[in-house]
């Protein structure tokens, strides 16, 4: 990404060793060399619980998110992005480490259990016992760490969930970083101790984004990392009275999509992402930051109650689906492609390519990619790719597989190899396979088909599992 210093074109000096040629010389070199160009800033935004599908760029019919599809438009977006983990703790840990979650013995969502699709089902098979993981963000690099030791500032704004603050991973301001996996309110007062309430009914998304452009204003001299990680649109669903009334005037309960409160949710997230963009523009940032916008892991399908309020007197509970990942299968907590892939999106001066990638990329890849940018060589361990060339439109890097693995709840393990996709079954000890290319909802299972590709695949599966040291569950 940065510009390569072009071979002077200056004569040789006749006599080298003359002090006045020497100072010529030197003098026609600095004519003849550009000024570096400044290190590229980031901006990261990160939804919680956003689905590859529900946004109109790819696809959604429901949700309003037209700053994000502009984004994609004047930049480069990813058609097969993948979160490391299918839920939030895991998958946050790798994008900001570049290490597998597996590697890092942190492959569930910390805290409380977290709900996942599989919660509704019985198992019917034997029990099977989850590995322990550990309880903090392992001490080691971070983009926080890195970029820091760098020179930038660096910045955290939002839900952090992975333990102690991310003052203690290299970030030098924070606010608003719970360690829980949700806000008890999405309106103030808040119930975040680590954020001052606003004034009562302050949107929590509004409010994150105020603080995020606050300080984009105080940028000047510093190159920076900006993470603003938002709570939305993770349960529990609430969103503006007013905006969710214009939701369910469009709401066709017979689509995929068409929960009015999930819809309000992420159209208040694609404002955040307009104002973003237009703060940069406004204060001539933008031509050297570079804006990133994703999800920590597909979306949440599975049916909740939600109070609902009636004309007459009394609320009723109704069952609602809070969104649908078709034509991708299922959603968080698995590892099917709905639970996995998600929107990705990259926009800014940095940025040389246009349109979109069919290169399959996953969260550790943003590591090693933004220290490229920045000019800083990657921890001697990491599990992601540099996708600077790709950024450049030059050919990507090369690939052997993406792995998942999530020995919880669901017990799944998984990899993509090209365009086939092998799921691993730990409760019954049997692996899937799908062609991708012309399957991408995996409804297909080509294991009895192919049953030499499936077990090689297998192996390879396994193999890694052993190389990063993962921790397989164990039957009772």
């Amino acid at each position: 990404m940065h510009a390569r210093r072009p071979r002077s074109t200056a004569p040789r000096a006749a006599n080298p060793g003359s002090s006045c040629a020497s100072a010529l010389l030197a003098l026609t070199l600095a004519a003849c060399t550009p000024e570096p160009a400044p290190r590229p800033s980031f901006v990261l935004v990160l939804a919680d619980d956003l689905g590859w599908a529900d946004v109109g760029f790819q696809g959604s019919r429901f949700q309003r998110t037209p700053a994000i599809d502009r984004l994609a438009a004047d930049g480069l977006s990813f058609s097969n992005a993948y979160a490391a983990a299918p839920v939030c703790s895991p998958s946050r840990a790798a994008l900001l480490t570049g290490l597998a979650p597996a590697r890092l013995h942190l492959t569930k969502a910390l805290g409380p259990h977290a709900p996942t699709e599989e919660d509704d089902e019985r198992e019917t098979s034997g029990e099977l016992v989850e590995p322990t993981v550990v309880e903090n963000l392992p001490a080691g690099p971070t983009l926080g760490t890195e970029l820091g030791a760098a020179g930038y500032r660096t910045a955290w704004i939002g839900k952090w969930h992975l333990g102690e603050t991310p003052r203690a991973h290299g970030f030098e301001t924070s606010l608003a970083d719970s360690t829980a996996g949700a806000t008890p309110s999405y309106f103030a007062p808040y119930g975040i101790p680590s954020l001052p309430d606003g004034p009562p009914g302050e949107y929590l998304t509004d409010r994150l984004t105020d603080e995020a452009v606050r300080f984009l204003r105080a940028q000047h001299e510093q190159p920076f990392l900006l993470v603003l990680s938002h709570y939305a649109p993770h349960l529990p669903l609430a969103a503006p009275p007013a905006l969710v009334a214009e939701f369910e005037q469009r709401a066709d309960p017979s689509a995929p999509q068409h929960n009015p409160v999930y819809a309000a949710m992420i159209a208040r997230l694609d404002a955040s992402v307009e104002r973003l963009r237009a703060t940069l523009e406004e204060l001539h940032l933008a031509e050297h930051t570079l804006l990133l916008f994703t999800s920590d892991n597909g979306g949440f399908e599975s049916k909740r109650l939600v109070r609902k309020r009636k004309a007459g007197p009394g609320d009723t509970d109704e069952s609602v689906s809070i969104t649908s990942n078709l034509p991708l299968r299922s959603g968080k907590g698995r590892l099917y492609e709905g639970g996995l892939r998600v929107p990705l999106v990259a926009w800014g001066g940095p940025l040389l390519a246009r349109g979109t990638s069919a290169v399959p990329v996953i969260g550790m890849d943003l590591l090693p990619t933004l220290l490229a940018l920045a000019g800083r060589a990657p921890p001697p361990i990491c599990d992601g790719l540099d996708l600077a060339p790709l950024l450049c439109a030059e050919r990507g890097p090369a690939r052997d597989a993406l792995y998942f693995h999530f020995p919880h709840q669901t017990f799944q393990s998984a990899l993509r190899a090209g365009d086939e996709k092998l799921v691993y079954g730990w409760r019954e000890e049997r692996a899937e396979l799908y062609d991708l290319s012309g399957d991408p909802g995996e409804l297909h299972d080509l294991a009895a088909e192919r049953p030499q590709r499936a077990g090689e695949l297998q192996s390879k599966l396994f193999r890694w599992l052993d190389a990063v040291g993962a921790a397989r569950p164990e039957r009772r």
